[in-house]
């Protein structure tokens, strides 16, 4: 673990969140006042985790693969692909970075498209080269040797479990074509679909909002096209690559963050969110339910809580 400043607005003074310990190590999780990103400070590397004898599989989706993750992995590629239906086109060369089961790099093939896939856990690569027939390499982003450039990027749930995230950004925009897109999903500190006792978790290194994610984007590189924000849980970024630029949500947006993560910590049960995310009809017509915000319309200071 080492102690880091923002890596957002390089601030370093911070607010301190919440303080777990797992076995020997103490995980603090802060809000940088300046910007409004949340984040274990110190970070949590792989070393650390795996000092406590947790493989990958077992921090993110335990040790087999079962029905219940696949039905939640198809309901999520469902909405990815609604989002990328007619972005992606035949021919394109991509990587995605994290593919899990192989879903999402099996549609992107199907589309036409030369398809790379990176996912460290053995169990998952093993199973998407097995039911999909994938190039999947087992290996972390930043083990990987590419070569050549990339038309498009997928990073579905990755952002919020690297390192360095901005590093992470930047080295796709090295490796993009001309006019590239990356796609990124990444759970909602301003709407979470946990409850307050889960909220911040080992496997997580950072916590991100619409601003602080269209932020990062754009300081490394990426120009926002279109954000996907769902009532709980999530959202979806499509971009594409374009100059760098100096940018960070106001000043107000880390308070706008405290106040959205104490809200969810009183109407996560007053509201029973523990019941409705957890019903079918639930989840289709309130949890992800959503708001389309073109990159034009997309300002670094989006709010969008869910309420």
């Amino acid at each position: 673990m080492r102690l880091i400043p923002c890596p957002l607005c390089h601030e370093a003074t911070f607010q301190l969140l919440e303080q777990k310990t797992y076995a020997h190590l103490t995980v603090a999780t802060v809000l940088c006042p300046t910007c409004g990103l949340v984040y274990h400070n110190p970070v949590v590397e792989d070393r650390d985790r795996e000092g406590l004898g947790l493989s990958h599989g077992q921090l993110h989706t335990d040790t087999a693969i079962r029905p219940r993750q696949l039905r939640r992995v198809a309901r999520r590629l469902a909405y990815q692909t609604d989002f990328l239906q007619g972005i992606v086109q035949p021919g394109w060369r991509t990587l995605e970075i994290g593919c899990g089961l192989g879903h999402l790099s099996a549609w992107l093939r199907q589309r036409g498209c030369q398809t790379l896939s990176l996912e460290p856990d053995r169990q998952q690569a093993e199973f998407a080269r097995r039911t999909f027939g994938l190039e999947v390499r087992q290996c972390r982003f930043e083990e990987a040797q590419l070569e050549g450039r990339f038309d498009f990027f997928a990073a579905s749930h990755v952002i919020e479990h690297v390192p360095e995230p901005l590093s992470f950004l930047a080295q796709l925009r090295a490796a993009a074509a001309p006019q590239a897109r990356l796609f990124v999903e990444t759970p909602n500190i301003l709407a979470p679909k946990v409850g307050p006792r889960r909220l911040f978790s080992l496997a997580h290194n950072f916590y991100f909002s619409p601003p602080t994610l269209a932020a990062s984007m754009v300081q490394t590189g990426w120009q926002v096209l279109t954000l996907r924000v769902f009532q709980r849980d999530s959202f979806m970024v499509l971009a594409q690559a374009g100059p760098r630029r100096e940018l960070l949500p106001p000043r107000q947006h880390a308070q706008e963050v405290w106040r959205a993560m104490a809200r969810h910590r009183l109407r996560y049960y007053l509201h029973l969110q523990f019941l409705w995310r957890k019903i079918p009809l639930g989840r289709r017509l309130w949890m992800y339910r959503f708001r389309d915000y073109p990159g034009q319309s997309v300002p670094v200071n989006l709010s969008v809580s869910g309420e």
